[in-house]
């Protein structure tokens, strides 16, 4: 193939290159914005749909609310046909609601606006259930033992005017159908083919309202519940699973109304998210084909024009090739080939002096390449024995750790999240179950060793089996007593007694002892803090230990125990008890790469104890990787807790 042949298929390719590359990007820049404006719009939708849904049940508690202060309800002895005449009123107030019922607080039923079930008493369900748990107002959507349909119950207490006692309760009823007119029916496109999916669900995954399977009201689960139900994120969460977009909001509420936890799922696939989108993109193409076919027409005649002084340099440079480096090159043009004419044969030149330099080179690098690839194949031998030592080493101190099934047996609701900085690190966690005479103890310790890696490493097996020791064959159970001997052996092993209170190496350590019988718990330690959560408390109670190291306080062993100060708590099932090293709160990250602190790492678990302890673990495992997004972990962590059963 010839120069111009050549010449002429680089400018094509050039062209149709540089079309490709920009339909590309054009492309990628449109699809983008589409795709943005879709997620926009229906994100949208669901926020206006979530807030409508709170609004509705809001305005409607709001109405029977106010309908349970009325006189008519609030006197006692009433007869039956005026109450009905006051629940007869109340439905034909508004075509919202489908009936109205009067109970007393035995759940019979002494007056309905469709004089339905009257004097039977109510088997009971869900809104029975919090208003007998104390709740003054709820809601709930159920199948109606008198109307025998879905339907959404709004209940309120209806208390004597009197004496203030709850006399009875006023339940009105709007059938589920009537949520079509708060949700509606949206679609991204007008002639419906592109309609959102939508379906309300509680807690529980049933589904309360679907406009795509009404008939499964009440009785289907949602088929996406496990996807849906990890989405905790506030506003509104999209997620793409199985080709199909969904966009999830948790009820939060309206005004005063907390809501009942329930999940509107919004859903489409994307074959009908982005249809338009190939339109889009031919109506691209169509713009793009008349560009490249200009392009092309003036490629070819560049190529024509620029290929003759190129033939000339070529032969030339055939001649160079074959190592006739004193050939004639012509230089007549003043251009850019003329220029590189000249440029031709000054290399020729100097290319025969390179190329003698380059053979010694050659040599020197050979000599060289040698003496690296030696050394190289030695640090690989040295590297391989360091890491697996060190993998070693992890097998060694995970063995020293007790496995959560240990503390499981007693307190289920159990978990550690443990993260050393390195392969191996210097925070260690101990817990057992040990019998003395009649009574049974579950003893728990948390504690960080100065250093991590290897060094921490050392001392943190150095730590644990020290425990072992005292708690099993010194039959110690006083935390006081285990962290003072603790602190006894500590400088024994570390040969520190000669140079007691300056000693930098030890660990900071908290140790928990309670009696399972009567739920009683010892506290002490020496740098580390207790935190407790008790049962139906949102704020938790921080237990602070004296600012020691043990392995360094100053003092012989009843010294060591005058400085240490014991807590006694008295536990009680649902309360939550939480043990950690200080590594996680000193971890730097965040946008501004600061310290997470102790009052950030407080609240983190208050806010996320409502769940299980699985839950928690994860949501403070979530935060912490958020939070390290940008950051290298600087210190080793463990964090533990359970729940008193």
């Amino acid at each position: 193939m010839n120069i111009y042949a050549k010449l002429t298929l680089l400018c094509l390719s050039l062209v149709i290159f540089s079309a490709a590359v920009l339909s590309f990007i054009a492309d990628l820049q449109v699809e983008k914005t589409f795709r943005e404006g879709i997620v926009a719009s229906i994100t949208q939708q669901a926020e206006e749909v979530s807030n409508d849904i709170g609004r509705f049940i809001f305005s409607r508690l709001n109405d029977v609310r106010m309908s349970s202060k009325n006189p008519h309800f609030t006197i006692t002895g009433l007869g039956f046909e005026e109450t009905t005449t006051r629940l007869q009123e109340l439905e034909n107030l508004s075509d919202l609601y489908y009936s109205f019922s009067f109970f007393d607080m035995n759940r019979t039923r002494q007056a309905d606006s469709k004089r339905l079930s009257i004097g039977k008493q109510h088997s009971g369900g869900l809104y029975w259930t919090e208003l007998e748990a104390g709740e003054d107002f709820v809601m709930d959507i159920s199948k109606s033992e008198s109307v025998g349909r879905v339907v959404m119950h709004f209940a309120s207490k209806v208390d004597d005017i009197i004496t203030g006692e709850d006399i009875g309760v006023l339940v009105g009823r709007i059938l589920v159908d009537e949520l079509f007119s708060v949700v509606g029916d949206f679609s991204l496109s007008e002639d419906s083919t592109r309609r959102l999916d939508i379906h309300l669900i509680d807690r529980d995954g049933l589904i309360l309202y679907s406009n795509t399977n009404p008939q499964g009201i009440l009785i289907d689960s949602y088929e996406k519940f496990d996807m849906v139900s990890s989405m905790q994120e506030p506003g509104v969460n999209r997620i793409e699973d199985d080709g199909t977009l969904y966009f999830v909001s948790n009820e939060t509420g309206y005004r005063d109304y907390a809501g009942n936890n329930w999940t509107l799922v919004l859903s489409i696939s994307n074959e009908k998210a982005y249809a338009p989108l190939q339109k889009i993109r031919q109506q691209i193409l169509w713009a793009v084909l008349p560009v490249i076919g200009l392009s092309i027409i003036f490629a070819l005649i560049a190529a024509n024009v620029f290929v003759r002084p190129i033939v000339r340099l070529s032969n030339a440079a055939k001649e160079i090739g074959k190592g006739n480096l004193t050939v004639e090159i012509p230089q007549g043009s003043k251009d850019e080939v003329g220029t590189l004419a000249k440029q031709l044969s000054t290399t020729s030149q100097i290319l025969i002096k390179r190329i003698e330099q380059q053979k010694m080179m050659n040599n020197k690098l050979q000599d060289q390449k040698g003496r690296i690839e030696k050394q190289n194949s030695q640090l690989e031998h040295v590297t391989k024995q360091i890491t697996d030592s060190i993998s070693y080493a992890e097998r060694i101190q995970r063995s020293t750790l007790p496995p959560l099934s240990t503390i499981q047996k007693v307190f289920p609701e159990a978990f550690v999240m443990y993260k050393p900085k390195d392969i191996i690190g210097g925070d260690f966690y101990w817990f057992e179950s040990v019998r003395r005479g009649n009574n049974e103890y579950m003893i728990v310790a948390c504690a960080d060793c100065t250093g991590h890696g290897v060094p921490g490493a050392i001392m943190s097996i150095m730590g644990s089996n020290q425990l072992t020791n005292i708690i099993y064959y010194q039959n110690y159970i006083d935390p006081k007593k285990i962290v003072s001997r603790l602190d006894k052996v500590i400088k024994f092993e570390l040969q520190s007694e000669h140079d007691e209170g300056t000693s930098r190496d030890g660990m900071e350590i908290g140790v928990c002892v309670i009696d399972l019988d009567t739920l009683r718990m010892d506290f002490a330690g020496a740098g580390t803090p207790l935190r407790v959560l008790k049962r139906g408390s949102k704020e938790m109670t921080i237990y602070k230990s004296p600012r020691l190291m043990v392995g360094g306080i100053e003092g012989d062993e009843q010294e060591v125990m005058t400085k240490l100060r014991k807590e006694v708590i008295q536990l009680e099932p649902g309360d939550k008890i939480y043990m950690s090293s200080d590594g996680y709160q000193d971890q730097f990250g965040g946008e501004n790469d600061k310290k997470f602190m102790s009052k950030n790492f407080n609240k983190l678990l208050e806010e996320s104890s409502e769940g299980s302890m699985l839950e928690q673990k994860r949501t403070i495992e979530r935060t912490f990787a958020k939070w390290t997004r940008n950051s290298a972990q600087t210190d080793d962590i463990v964090v533990l807790g359970f729940e008193i059963k």
